[in-house]
C-alpha cells in the first residue's frame, strides 16, 4: 500500500538517491511538539524498525548520498529557497537537540561528559546550518527571499521561532553552561563561530547587516505580540502536533540526506552565472573554512546522536568536532538566521 503524504513525511527514508518531496529542491512540511516536549532519544528507545531506519541511513552517509540534477542559472531562486527553508527546519529541530542537553548538563544527571559532547556537536552543526541558510547570493536574497518575510510581517525576526527560547541562554549568555570543565574550551569556541558566522551572513545579504526587526528597533517602532510565533511557523511551513519521537528524528534524517545530495551536487556556493558575491572577511576565517568542509560529517554525527548513538561512538575521538565525509533585544550576533 502507497504511504500517504503525511506518513512519508513523517516516515525515514526508504530509498537511494533524492526521496524528499515531490522532486529536487521542493518541500516537506515540518512537524514539531510544541516546546518545551523534549526530542532527544535514550538509546535502545526507537523501535527495531526505526533503529534499521537509522543504521540504513548512517551506512549510506559513509558511502555517500549520491547527486541530483544539478542547478543551472535559471534555477537558482529555487535552489535557495529550497536551502532558505530546509536549513531552518533542520536549526529547529538541532535547537531543540541543544534545548534537551543543555537541560542534561543543568540537571547534572546521567554521563556529563556525554552530555557536553552532544551540545557542542550541535552547536557544530547549527554553525553548519547558518552557513547553508545563508548561501543564497545577495541578488536572490533582496529580491525574493527578505521581501517574502516582509509581506508576512514588517518586522518578521528568527527571534519569534517558537524553539528559539530554549537556546537562547545558550547563544545570548554571558556564562558559559556548567560543563565538565575539560569540554568549556570546546563548548565555546564553537559558540563564538555561530556568531562570527552570523555576522557574516549578514553582511553579506543584509544592507547594513539589519534585520527587519533590528530595523524596527531603531526606528522605535516595536512591540510583542502573541502572534508572532503562529507567523514564523507558517512562514516556514512548520506545524505543531504531539508527534513521537521517532518521527522527528525521520524528519531530521530526511532533510539532512537532502542537504548532503544538494551540496554533493552544487557545492556550498553554486558556480553558476554571476552567482558568486564577494565574501566578507568573517567568512574568510579559517575556522568558517573548517566548518564548510565538515558540514555534512557535523550533520551526520548530529544525525546518529539525535538517535540516541553514545557520543564515543559517534565523533571516534570522544568529542568535538573533527573533519569527514548579542544584544539585550534579541537582534545581535547568534540570533537565527532569519533577517
Amino acid at each position: 500500500m502507497r504511504a500517504t503524504s503525511t506518513e512519508a513525511a513523517l516516515g525515514f527514508s526508504r530509498h537511494r538517491g533524492w526521496d524528499f518531496g515531490d522532486y529536487p529542491y521542493s518541500m516537506e512540511p515540518l512537524t514539531l511538539p510544541h516546546p518545551p516536549e523534549p526530542v532527544t532519544l535514550a538509546p535502545g528507545s526507537l523501535s527495531p524498525a526505526a533503529e534499521d531506519a537509522v543504521t540504513r541511513f548512517l551506512a549510506e552517509a559513509r558511502e555517500g548520498f549520491g547527486t541530483t540534477d544539478p542547478i543551472d542559472a535559471a534555477s537558482l531562486e529555487r535552489l535557495f529557497w529550497f536551502r532558505w527553508i530546509i536549513g531552518h527546519h533542520v536549526s529547529f529541530v538541532i535547537w531543540r537537540l541543544i534545548a534537551d542537553a543543555l537541560a542534561d548538563v543543568h540537571r547534572g544527571t546521567g554521563d556529563q561528559d556525554a552530555a557536553a559532547v552532544r551540545l557542542t556537536e550541535y552547536v557544530r552543526a547549527y554553525c553548519g546550518m547558518l552557513l547553508y541558510t545563508g548561501s543564497s547570493t545577495r541578488e536572490i536574497y533582496q529580491r525574493t527571499i527578505r521581501p517574502s518575510m516582509y509581506r508576512q510581517h514588517d518586522k518578521f525576526s528568527g527571534t519569534w521561532a517558537p524553539d528559539y527560547p530554549g537556546v537562547r541562554s545558550l547563544f545570548r549568555g554571558r556564562r558559559p553552561p556548567p560543563v565538565v570543565p575539560h569540554r568549556t574550551a570546546e563548548l565555546l569556541r564553537e559558540i563564538a563561530l555561530t556568531n562570527q558566522i552570523h555576522l557574516g551572513v549578514a553582511s553579506k545579504l543584509v544592507d547594513q547587516g539589519r534585520s527587519l526587526l533590528q530595523a524596527a528597533v531603531l526606528e522605535g517602532n516595536i512591540a510583542s505580540h502573541r502572534s508572532w510565533g503562529a507567523v514564523f511557523d507558517c512562514y516556514f511551513l512548520t506545524l505543531r502536533a504531539p508527534v513521537a519521537r521517532k518521527e522527528v528524528t525521520a524528519q531530521l534524517l530526511r532533510r539532512q540526506k537532502a542537504v548532503a545530495i544538494d551540496l554533493a551536487t552544487n557545492g556550498l556556493y553554486p558556480d553558476v552565472g554571476d552567482a558568486l558575491d564577494p565574501v566578507p572577511d568573517e567568512l574568510r576565517d579559517p575556522a568558517v573554512t573548517e566548518c564548510e568542509k565538515d558540514l555534512i560529517p557535523a550533520l551526520v554525527r548530529t544525525a546518529a546522536l539525535a538517535a540516541g548513538r553514545a557520543p564515543d561512538t559517534v565523533t571516534g575521538s570522544g568529542g568535538g568536532p573533527p573533519t569527514g565525509t548579542g544584544t539585550d533585544d534579541g537582534t545581535g550576533p547568534g540570533a537565527p538566521a532569519a533577517r
